[in-house]
């Protein structure tokens, strides 16, 4: 059985190619046929899995210029590399157009659930901006969401990898057809030392600190936290958090340092990992902090599967605020907590590195379609 991944986007290092190009890396380690087409690659050195349909100049120019060609190009190009008993892993961003010649063909059709099923993302989301008095801002769209059930009508399975997701799936068309997984991390990684730090506990986020991401419920007990303690923002801030609590974003109780590829000295230099998220996939910020052996809090969607299956993050409702606060305030009295529970996120995270995670997902698909599939 050959696995044929296609990401029509181009693998640069960050958000769903990171993942994907991992993912795929780690299922040719563990022995399976499998490749991956990508419009360009721009990750290092390139797996001998990963193919990209720009090279030389081409691979310079703006993507915002050539995404929709590349794109239409890309998918042309895989379609023509589908064989009998090959099955076609895509991922988001795939055309529906693709979705409906491969099922036409009998090619075995596996989706990626990077994010929970958008009609729910779309509930949770539009209550909490409502909620929080603002006009949404998620761009899920009521043809966005006809299209993606379309192709989950189309598709013979989809990984969950989390049980956010798979939550999510229910009263899908497959809903009882989902592969259970997870998302990982490089485990031999060289981490940075731990930073010196000056007195006090600084708390990090990593991500868009955003009303998805339970932004505004972190903000609304920061002010209740000791003055000794430190909240440093990794990433870009939603203008509508950056606007409401401009007063305090700007105080010396908290430190927004914006977006950056260079994430690690930041959990190097930090004490606790929080992440009051509302709705996600399986956060890889979440395996990152474990790996650098930070105290983690964390929602449920903020704990992902690593928080489902182990008991190594503690678990908060951002919503309900005393209880929010009081596990912030609890790893802040004591440095004994903070660093048991930091231990117990790097033991953890162990069993979850993409060779792993990316040999486990092969085998899945090993498993379901043994029997063969042939196209028609």
């Amino acid at each position: 059985m050959g696995i044929r991944t296609l990401l029509p986007m181009a693998a640069d290092g960050i958000g769903p190619s990171f993942t994907c190009a991992r993912l795929v890396e780690g299922a040719r380690r563990s022995g399976a046929d499998i490749d991956l087409l990508v419009n360009r690659y721009r990750m290092g050195e390139r797996s001998p899995g990963v193919q990209a349909l720009l090279g030389g100049p081409l691979s310079r120019l703006p993507y915002r210029v050539i995404h929709t060609p590349a794109s239409r190009a890309l998918e042309r190009w895989y379609l023509s590399r589908i064989r009998p008993g090959d099955v076609a892993w895509l991922w988001p961003s795939v055309s529906l157009d693709l979705h409906e010649r491969l099922a036409r063909r009998g090619v075995p059709i596996v989706l990626e659930g990077i994010n929970t099923r958008m009609a729910r993302a779309r509930e949770v989301l539009d209550a909490a901006y409502e909620n929080f008095g603002a006009a949404p801002a998620h761009g899920i769209t009521e043809a966005r969401i006809v299209e993606e059930e379309a192709k989950f009508a189309l598709a013979d399975t989809i990984f969950a990898p989390s049980p956010g997701v798979e939550a999510a799936l229910r009263g899908s068309p497959l809903e009882h057809r989902y592969l259970a997984s997870s998302y990982g991390v490089d485990t031999a990684q060289p981490l940075p030392p731990r930073a010196a730090r000056p007195g006090g506990v600084t708390y990090v986020f990593c991500g868009y600190f955003c009303v998805r991401k339970g932004a505004h419920h972190l903000l609304d007990v920061w002010p209740r936290m000791p003055s000794d303690a430190r909240l440093r923002i990794v990433g870009r801030i939603e203008p509508v958090i950056a606007t409401r609590y401009a007063d305090l974003l700007s105080s010396d109780r908290i430190e927004a340092v914006g977006f950056t590829r260079d994430v690690a000295p930041h959990y190097a230099a930090s004490d606790v990992m929080v992440f009051p998220s509302l709705e996600e996939g399986d956060p890889l910020v979440t395996y990152e902090a474990a790996l650098h052996g930070l105290a983690i809090v964390a929602s449920a969607p903020g704990a992902g599967r690593i928080g489902a299956e182990q008991d190594c993050i503690t678990v908060i409702d951002p919503q309900d605020r005393e209880a929010f606060l009081e596990a912030l305030l609890g790893l802040h009295r004591s440095a004994e907590a903070r660093a048991d529970w930091g231990a117990r996120a790097r033991a953890a995270v162990s069993r979850y590195d993409w060779t792993r995670v990316g040999g486990a997902r092969a085998a899945q698909l090993a498993e379901r379609f043994a029997a063969g599939p042939a196209l028609a």
